[in-house]
């Protein structure tokens, strides 16, 4: 049986796919990959990320989750910011409904 090689991008790809999938076996079927092998490259993905933190929580999270959370998280400061900035706006106006 021939060895196969897979690219650095593809298994970025599939560690990637792996965090926003709930079912692991249906995606490494997709890919035509073994189970295993998506779980060993997560597992050495994190240690590549985080080589010196221990065991802990902060240590599982992978970069491409990190940089979702990221997101979300400047997604929801906007939102915030804009409901503040609604709040001033109808403050100043009596808090009445102003028809556009």
């Amino acid at each position: 049986m021939k060895k196969r090689f897979y690219s650095a991008e593809f298994k970025q790809n599939a560690i990637e796919l792996s965090y926003q999938r709930s079912n692991i076996k249906e995606l490494a079927t997709e890919l035509g990959v073994d189970v295993q092998r998506i779980y060993k490259w997560r597992k050495d993905d994190i240690k590549v990320k985080s080589p010196n933190t221990k065991n802990t929580k902060e240590a599982t999270i992978s970069v491409s989750e990190h940089k979702k959370i990221q997101k979300e998280l400047k997604e929801k400061e906007l939102e915030l910011e804009l409901l503040k900035k609604a709040i001033h706006i109808f403050s100043k106006k009596g808090g009445s409904i102003i028809n556009l």
